[in-house]
C-alpha cells in the first residue's frame, strides 16, 4: 500500500475541494432557474430512475441518506406537489412507506434535467478526453472497493 504522503493529502483535498465548487454550481443553477435544492433534484432524479416509485428506505440507501434528513426533504416535497407518500405494509415492515412522483414532480424532475445537465457538460464532463474517463473509471472503482 502506498504511502500516505503530502501528494497524495493534496490530491484528496483538491477532490474535495472540486466537487464542493461544482456542486454548488449546479445548486446555484438549479435554484436560479427552477427553486429546487440539489437535494431534492437528486430525490426526484433517485425516484424517476426507480421507475417513478420507491420504498421510503429504498430511497434512503440510494441517496446515502439518513431516514430522519430524508423525511424532512420528503416532507418540503410532498407540500409543493412533487411526490405523495402512501403506506405500504408489508409482512416483514408495517411502516413502509412508498414515495412517489406526481405530473408536477415529473415535469420539475424534467426540466431541472435540462439545467443538471447542461451545468454537468460545462463544468465537468467538456474538460475530460477520454482517456480522462477511462483513468478516473478506474480510479472510481478502487475508491469504491
Amino acid at each position: 500500500m502506498p504511502r500516505l504522503d503530502a501528494e497524495r493529502i493534496e490530491l484528496w483535498r483538491q477532490l474535495c475541494t472540486t466537487s464542493t465548487v461544482l456542486q454548488r454550481r449546479i445548486e446555484q443553477s438549479l435554484h436560479d432557474e427552477h427553486d429546487l435544492t440539489l437535494a431534492w433534484y437528486d430525490a426526484l432524479t433517485a425516484i424517476r430512475h426507480a421507475g417513478g416509485s420507491m420504498r421510503v428506505h429504498e430511497l434512503c440507501a440510494a441517496l446515502s441518506e439518513v431516514p430522519s434528513s430524508l423525511s424532512r426533504r420528503l416532507d418540503r416535497l410532498e407540500e409543493e406537489g412533487f411526490v405523495w407518500r402512501k403506506s405500504t405494509p408489508m409482512p416483514d415492515d408495517r411502516r413502509a412507506v412508498t414515495v412517489s412522483l406526481t405530473r408536477e414532480g415529473r415535469n420539475a424532475w424534467r426540466d431541472a434535467t435540462t439545467t443538471y445537465r447542461s451545468v454537468v457538460q460545462t463544468h465537468f464532463a467538456r474538460h475530460l478526453t477520454e482517456s480522462d474517463i477511462a483513468a478516473l473509471q478506474r480510479v472510481w472503482a478502487k475508491l469504491g472497493e
